[in-house]
C-alpha cells in the first residue's frame, strides 16, 4: 500500500503531464490559483527543504492556515518530508495554539502573515523551533525560501502506510491507510472526473481543514480542480460556483435546505451536482431537482 503523499502526488504528476497550466487549486477570496505542474513540482522541493532544514520522519509540524492552496501546499510537503501535519484551527486563540503545540510536541509550524500574531506568541509556549510562513512575518522563513534542488540520494522516506500518521488533528490521528480509504469512499459517492470542478465552503464543516484536506485529495486524485468558496452558506457556496465555472458542490443539509427555499437562488447554476454530506430528508432532495434543476448526492 502507498502513502498518501505517494499517491495524490502521482496522480497530481499525471496531470500535470497532460495539462500543467491547468488549475488544481483555486482560493475564492483572492482567486490565486496554483496549477498542477506547479503544484507537482513544488510539494517534492519543499519537502526536500524541509529535510535539510533538520525535519526528520515521525517529526509533528504544526499547520495554521486558511486558505486552500496554503493549506494543501503545506500539509503535502510536511507528509513527503516523512513528518506529520498537525492541522490547528485557524481562528484558534494563543492558549488554545500553544496547548495543542505543547501537548502534541510540535517541532515546527506553518503560518501565514494574516494569522502570525497568534501563531507566533504561541510558540513562545510550545517546542517549536522552526516557524515557516506563506508571506513576510518576521522571525520566520519565507516558503518561498524552502524548495531545494533534487539530489543523489533524495528518495521518499519509509513510512508504513499502515501504522504511521498522515494526519493528525485536536481530535485525533488518521493513519496513510485512513486517508486513503477516505479517498476510496467518497470516490465512490462523488464520482469526480478530471474534467470537474469541485467547490466548497470551509465554514460549512465543523472540522473545517480536516474536510478540505478530504476533498482537496479527492480532487486532485481525480484530476480536477478545487474551488475553495468564502464566505458562510448557500450563496457564497453558489455565487463561488458560478464564478468558477463549478460542476459539483459540497455542502450540509443545513445549507442545502437553506438554498432549496431562497428565492434569490437562480437557475443559472441548472447542472449542478450537489453532494451532501450527512443526513438530508428525500424531500428536500426532491426540492432540489423541481425548483433549481440540481442533482443530489448522499455522502456520508
Amino acid at each position: 500500500m502507498e502513502t498518501v503523499p505517494a499517491a495524490v502526488l502521482d496522480a497530481v504528476a499525471r496531470q500535470a503531464a497532460r495539462a500543467p497550466g491547468k488549475p488544481a487549486l483555486i482560493d475564492g477570496a483572492d482567486a490565486r490559483a496554483l496549477a498542477y505542474g506547479e503544484l507537482a513540482a513544488l510539494v517534492p522541493a519543499v519537502a526536500r527543504g524541509l529535510a535539510r532544514r533538520g525535519v526528520r520522519p515521525g517529526d509533528l509540524g504544526g499547520v495554521h492556515l486558511d486558505g486552500a492552496r496554503d493549506l494543501a501546499l503545506a500539509v503535502y510537503a510536511v507528509a513527503a518530508a516523512g513528518a506529520v501535519p498537525l492541522l490547528l484551527p485557524a481562528a484558534a486563540s494563543v492558549d488554545e495554539l500553544a496547548r495543542l503545540l505543547a501537548a502534541e510536541e510540535a517541532r515546527f509550524l506553518f503560518t501565514s502573515a494574516a494569522l502570525a500574531g497568534p501563531a507566533l506568541a504561541a510558540t513562545d509556549r510550545s517546542y517549536v523551533r522552526q516557524v515557516f510562513s506563506f508571506g513576510d512575518v518576521v522571525g520566520a522563513t519565507p516558503f518561498t525560501a524552502l524548495p531545494a534542488p533534487d539530489r543523489p540520494g533524495d528518495d521518499r522516506p519509509a513510512v508504513d502506510p499502515m501504522r504511521d500518521l498522515a494526519l493528525r488533528t485536536p481530535a485525533g490521528g488518521f493513519t496513510h491507510a485512513d486517508r486513503l480509504a477516505g479517498i476510496v469512499r467518497w470516490s465512490g459517492s462523488v464520482e469526480p472526473a478530471h474534467t470537474d470542478v469541485l467547490v466548497a465552503c470551509a465554514t460549512e464543516f465543523g472540522h473545517a481543514a480536516e474536510t478540505w484536506m478530504g476533498l482537496i485529495d479527492l480532487a486532485l486524485t481525480h484530476g480536477a480542480t478545487f474551488v475553495a468558496a468564502t464566505g458562510r452558506g448557500g450563496p457564497a457556496l453558489l455565487a463561488a460556483a458560478e464564478g468558477h465555472g463549478a460542476t459539483i458542490a459540497v455542502t450540509t443539509p443545513a445549507t442545502l435546505r437553506s438554498l432549496v427555499h431562497d428565492p434569490t437562488a437562480r437557475r443559472s447554476a441548472a447542472g449542478l451536482r450537489l453532494v451532501v454530506i450527512g443526513h438530508m430528508p428525500a424531500e428536500i432532495e426532491h426540492d432540489c431537482r423541481r425548483r433549481h434543476g440540481w442533482s443530489v448526492t448522499r455522502c456520508h
